[in-house]
């Protein structure tokens, strides 16, 4: 009887084990010097959205070290926003790499960013679908978005001017927490500011992308809360 027992024993062991899936040691140290090439930057060395460029992404990013965060998505999920960044998630605004990286360093990326994940609680922002359906649903989310990606680097998240890169321009950036300045601007004439990049005007806005024209107004709605 002692011996039955010890056998299963022995045997559920070697089922629990088999069950669990193995590091592939080999796909770690490649996602970690792939990571290290092209994430590092922004997601910072333990993922925690505090590298040396983030503030320039605007977008604040989520922290990809929390394991109550990062449990909520799959591989594929992972894989699909390393590869595809802004093109299929918009509210993310980072650049999708599929075309700087193969799969398979792709795919090691994902072994690597499981590794830094850390039990940090539950989780006390919005799951990733939340994000997903705000910005989809929501104007205004759009709205703050965009301007986090496209204006807040000179103007500042808040509107104070005082973006990361303010100060290494010799025009300072409008304040939109000046309500003077805020009640001032519309959809058009804030199009036609984006979209006129001659230097005759002394400015230094830079070109846009395309698209951005569509959601100008969206926008301009988000600068007006801004405003105090």
């Amino acid at each position: 009887m002692k011996q039955f027992i010890i056998l299963t024993i022995l045997a559920w062991s070697l089922s629990s084990t088999s069950q669990a899936a193995p590091i592939d040691l080999m796909a770690l140290e490649t996602g970690k010097k792939t990571y290290n090439a092209f994430c590092i930057y922004c997601h910072g060395a333990k993922g925690e959205g505090d590298g040396q460029a983030a503030a320039l992404n605007g977008v604040p990013l989520v922290d990809i070290s929390n394991k109550a965060y990062m449990s909520l998505l799959s591989d594929q999920d992972i894989y699909d926003r390393i590869a595809y960044g802004k093109e299929k998630f918009p509210y993310i605004q980072m650049p999708g790499w599929r075309s700087n990286l193969k799969p398979q360093e792709i795919k090691a990326v994902v072994v690597y960013v499981r590794s830094l994940a850390v039990d940090k609680g539950a989780l006390k922002g919005p799951t990733p679908k939340e994000r997903e359906e705000r910005f989809n649903n929501s104007s205004a989310e759009k709205g703050r978005i965009y301007y986090l990606k496209y204006c807040s680097t000179c103007h500042g998240r808040t509107g104070d001017g005082k973006g990361p890169v303010a100060n290494t321009l010799k025009l300072k950036p409008a304040c939109f927490n000046d309500p003077k300045i805020t009640e001032q601007l519309t959809t058009e004439n804030v199009k036609k500011y984006v979209t006129d990049i001659s230097e005759e005007r002394g400015r230094y806005m830079p070109i846009f992308e395309p698209f951005i024209e569509e959601y100008i107004d969206e926008i301009v709605q988000h600068i007006k809360t801004l405003a105090k």
